[in-house]
């Protein structure tokens, strides 16, 4: 769901205005190509099992990350080319990763107060920086920047750290499926915020949202490409 995008497009139009919204709500769909790369990138990086393994995933991420949003950066998007070459992207990925294995937790601990305090410094954490970008960089990095996996990430260094490469490979190979249905809250705010205002803009995206993934998981189910 698209928990982190829809939290930072909030900000942005509380901070500077609806207008800024509409402006920056189809690059943060350009942001998920990146967000995309950045999970391909951790997903090759867990191949490597040895010492700071978990800083390689990091690093790697990170550079698949930043160079696909830099270009991106120079890239206009598209209010129909834009979207559909996103999601295309997004049902590739989720196809190529339903054949591959998942890797259940085996020993199974209860959520420490460490992890949740870990998880919520480094989400609001995130959530400060992306918010803050408008003030200084350009609208289209900073939609693109409002893309970033910021609820994904914390859960991910968790997971490689208490189990293992394995665990952490099975929540990317996951991920694609949801991310679709972030362009479809992208789009539907860049349409609504400015004629129904951030509130209803915001239920509106957040039930097309909801839409879509259902939609979405019964065609795959049904035709068992997934």
């Amino acid at each position: 769901m698209p928990v982190g995008s829809s939290i930072t497009l909030i900000f942005f139009a509380i901070e500077n205005g609806v207008d800024y919204v509409t402006n920056v709500a189809l690059y943060n769909i350009h942001g998920l190509f990146a967000a995309l790369s950045f999970c391909i990138g951790y997903y090759i990086s867990t191949f490597y099992k040895g010492k700071l393994e978990v800083t390689l995933s990091l690093v790697t991420s990170f550079i698949f990350y930043l160079v696909i949003a830099l270009i991106l950066s120079y890239v206009p998007p598209h209010i129909v080319f834009t979207p559909l070459i996103v999601i295309s992207l997004m049902l590739i990925a989720t196809i190529y990763f339903s054949k591959k294995e998942n890797y259940k937790i085996e020993k199974k601990e209860k959520v420490s107060f460490s992890d949740l305090a870990f998880r919520s410094i480094i989400t609001i954490t995130i959530f400060l920086i992306v918010s803050s970008l408008p003030q200084y960089v350009s609208a289209n990095l900073a939609g693109i920047f409002s893309a970033f996996p910021t609820i994904l990430l914390p859960l991910l260094l968790i997971i490689h750290f208490r189990h293992s490469n394995l665990q952490a490979r099975t929540i990317i190979k996951n991920t694609p499926f949801g991310l679709s249905s972030v362009v479809i809250y992208s789009l539907v705010v860049y349409f609504t915020y400015g004629p129904y205002g951030i509130f209803w803009g915001t239920i509106i995206a957040l039930i097309a949202s909801i839409s879509y993934v259902a939609i979405q998981s019964q065609i795959l189910k049904y035709f068992k490409i997934v």
